[in-house]
């Protein structure tokens, strides 16, 4: 299966990966922000980025603990006045270049149907979708969530869930 391929990647390729993303950033004129981080910080936030994906791919985190995360950086970005499109694009980028390594080195010989592909790219953008969403309300929000942040992020969490609309 391709998510059983992609979690053994991301154990074995995670500096490879995170070098490639690194490259992207720094590249990019969308991505500003981005290049003014060192190297050692740039790695650290890329290595952190496809660990999470590899819990949650894994089933070792959970939506809940990764939108918490996810927030946190969000209210990081903010407090070092990160503009949010550069935020957003660092994520847009993260997850093509984890599609470019995938079909470079999980594709090659793959004979997977087309449900398993449609199954694995629909958690893979599930995942960065959900992750650029609560970087967004943690940018947006309170240093610390609220009562009423926790109660919304739970609405939030199951609408992603059901696919539906928040409350």
């Amino acid at each position: 299966m391709i998510i059983e391929k992609l979690i053994s990647m991301l154990d074995t390729e995670l500096d490879s990966l995170s070098e490639s993303w690194i490259k992207l950033l720094k590249e990019n004129e969308n991505t500003e922000a981005y290049q003014r981080l060192d190297d050692r910080e740039l790695h650290e936030f890329s290595r952190f980025v496809y660990h999470q994906l590899k819990l949650w791919l894994d089933w070792q985190i959970t939506s809940a603990e990764l939108a918490t995360l996810f927030w946190k950086v969000g209210i990081e970005r903010k407090t070092r006045e990160f503009p949010l499109s550069d935020i957003f694009y660092a994520m847009v980028l993260a997850r093509r270049n984890l599609y470019i390594n995938i079909i470079e080195k999980i594709g090659e010989g793959n004979d997977a149907d087309l449900n398993e592909i449609i199954e694995f790219t629909g958690r893979i953008t599930y995942f960065f979708d959900k992750i650029a969403y609560f970087v967004i309300k943690g940018y947006e929000g309170s240093a610390e969530p609220t009562a009423e942040d926790q109660a919304s992020l739970n609405n939030v969490l199951d609408a992603f869930r059901a696919g539906t609309h928040s409350v």
